[in-house]
């Protein structure tokens, strides 16, 4: 007695067609698609894990600089990281970069060129 596999919903035993077919070509084995396929789950991964260790490595820099802001004005967390937010917005530059700068100079003001 043989067991009966249902198919995958995006197999093309299931729904005719992967869609895969002009990516992948239709000559590969069901091996080959499979191999091929974990191979863009682990670069999707890959991937995120590298964004989200930037994420962190700027959460930490964001956070040095909510501290200086905190020490240097005697205010709150949320204060200081709302003043830094709304400074970048109105400088028009990325938070983080606003930070590295606050970090370096304890001052908000702009960079000259």
């Amino acid at each position: 007695m043989t067991a009966t596999r249902t198919p995958r919903p995006d197999s093309p035993t299931a729904t005719g067609s992967t869609g895969r077919e002009d990516r992948v070509g239709p000559s590969l084995t069901d091996t080959d698609k499979f191999i091929l396929e974990a191979l863009e789950r682990l670069d999707a991964a890959d991937t995120k894990a590298s964004q989200l260790q930037l994420a962190l490595e700027h959460s930490r820099d964001i956070g040095a600089a909510v501290g200086v802001l905190m020490a240097l004005k005697a205010i709150t967390q949320r204060d200081a990281f709302e003043l830094l937010r709304r400074t970048s917005q109105d400088q028009n530059r990325k938070l983080y970069d606003l930070a590295l700068d606050v970090i370096e100079t304890g001052d908000l003001a702009p960079r000259l060129p």
